[in-house]
């Protein structure tokens, strides 16, 4: 099964990039694709209920990719504060668990996007680290130099094997191997050597990620992430 849980440790840190480049890329390869988003923060307004934003994100890269959210929250913040907010009384995990099965019918690559951060509160005692442990797949982080120090990293890796899940390594994205910023020049290796993760990746800095196109988004996924090592098994179809 070819399934992955895309993780980050900020809000913004380019978790839907980085997902639309895997759903569009695995979908070009002739793969039926599904792509959940268990929790939406920070969902937009329209018809008077919550839209998820990053659910259309995706099907704006290719449409014939099964996409859905279990809940979309209006405020930004935490889920366990958005939910409040929302008049929502618990974020339930087999409610999550059974939207995922059900999303994931009739196809062969599941991704899944978490929500603000791998350590965000979600409900009483539960962290999304619980979604990604219940769902049960592989997990990726995805990192930003231009948000995260590397004290942050290492502290996110080492709370995400607290929580013992499936962890595949790390995507950097928005990598500048030119930057004048010593860190995040020697970032991937910094990783490395004080996480001993492996760097799965790296992706560049686009200015507008709203208005790139499919094709560049797909090509540079192709040319910069390992999509055999994120997945844990060979790829056929990409021979």
């Amino acid at each position: 099964m070819l399934s992955v849980y895309i993780a980050g440790l900020k809000k913004g840190c380019g978790k839907t990039l980085i997902a639309s480049g895997f759903a569009g890329t695995m979908q070009s390869l002739s793969y039926a694709v599904s792509y959940y988003k268990p929790v939406q923060t920070g969902a937009y307004i329209e018809n008077n209920e919550a839209a998820p934003n990053d659910v259309y994100t995706i099907n704006r890269v290719d449409n014939n990719i099964k996409a859905q959210t279990t809940y979309s929250l209006q405020n930004p913040a935490t889920p366990l504060i958005g939910a409040y907010n929302s008049g929502i009384k618990k974020i339930d995990l087999n409610k999550i668990y059974n939207d995922y099965k059900i999303n994931t019918q009739m196809t062969e690559c599941h991704i899944i996007e978490g929500c603000n951060s791998i350590s965000t509160p979600v409900d009483e005692k539960i962290t999304e680290a619980d979604i990604a442990k219940t769902i049960g797949v592989h997990v990726v982080l995805v990192v930003n130099p231009k948000q995260n120090n590397i004290d942050d990293v290492i502290s996110g890796i080492n709370y995400i094997h607290t929580k013992k899940l499936q962890f595949m390594g790390v995507i950097v994205n928005e990598y500048d191997d030119l930057s004048a910023n010593i860190e995040d020049k020697y970032f991937p290796q910094l990783i490395k050597e004080y996480t001993g993760a492996k760097v799965l990746g790296c992706f560049p800095h686009f200015n507008d990620f709203a208005n790139i196109g499919a094709d560049t988004v797909i090509a540079e996924t192709l040319n910069r992430l390992d999509l055999e090592e994120i997945f844990g098994i060979k790829i056929a179809k990409l021979g």
